[in-house]
């Protein structure tokens, strides 16, 4: 068993450090700079919106929870989406045939048939404008939350961690004078 007695103990020292902090006991906590603060918690409101935009730009291009959970499947299963028709397309379907079921030359049939065309259209630019902003809007923002977010979160938490280090060593230290001088005093009052 590889056990690392200096990383257990700092381990246990930094978990010290941030229980007194929490406690409100911790009488050494290294403070950030006023600017560094205000990036941090830029950063954490970026991200916080970031994910509101995303989650809501997503339920705007595909309202049916069932049909953005499909496409999530089959998108971590690396398989390609169903070309499925919308809704626009199927009822210009529908249309253009009712159309010419009721036979072009009517009145009610060209009508009818004009209209499932122009939804038909209406489909493909409906299609065209999730993929436009899929593409351009979407993707952007979810690799800003994959990349920058999540290496910002690591180095954060790495930052943290140092910082609770730090500190839990300038207690040991302190606490460590702190008994030295009453070594030291306790000598001089024997002698």
């Amino acid at each position: 068993m590889n056990f690392n007695l200096k990383a257990a103990g700092t381990l246990l020292s930094r978990a010290k450090q941030f229980t007194e902090e929490k406690l409100g006991q911790a009488t050494d906590r290294t403070e950030y700079d006023d600017t560094f603060e205000e990036m941090l918690a830029r950063a954490d409101r970026t991200k916080i919106w970031t994910e509101r935009l995303a989650s809501h730009v997503e339920t705007v291009l595909q309202p049916n929870i069932n049909e953005r959970l499909e496409e999530f499947i089959l998108t971590k299963l690396d398989q390609k989406s169903l070309n499925k028709p919308n809704i626009h397309e199927q009822l210009g379907h529908c249309m253009c045939e009712a159309g010419n079921d009721f036979g072009p030359s009517t009145q009610y049939g060209s009508a009818l048939i004009k209209c499932g065309q122009f939804h038909q259209k209406l489909g493909l630019a409906h299609k065209e404008f999730i993929h436009s902003v899929a593409t351009s809007f979407m993707q952007p923002l979810k690799s800003f939350l994959d990349g920058e977010m999540k290496s910002l979160t690591k180095e954060r938490r790495t930052l943290e961690m140092k910082r609770l280090d730090l500190d839990a060593a300038k207690s040991k230290k302190k606490k460590s004078k702190m008994t030295n001088s009453t070594a030291t005093t306790a000598m001089a009052d024997v002698n």
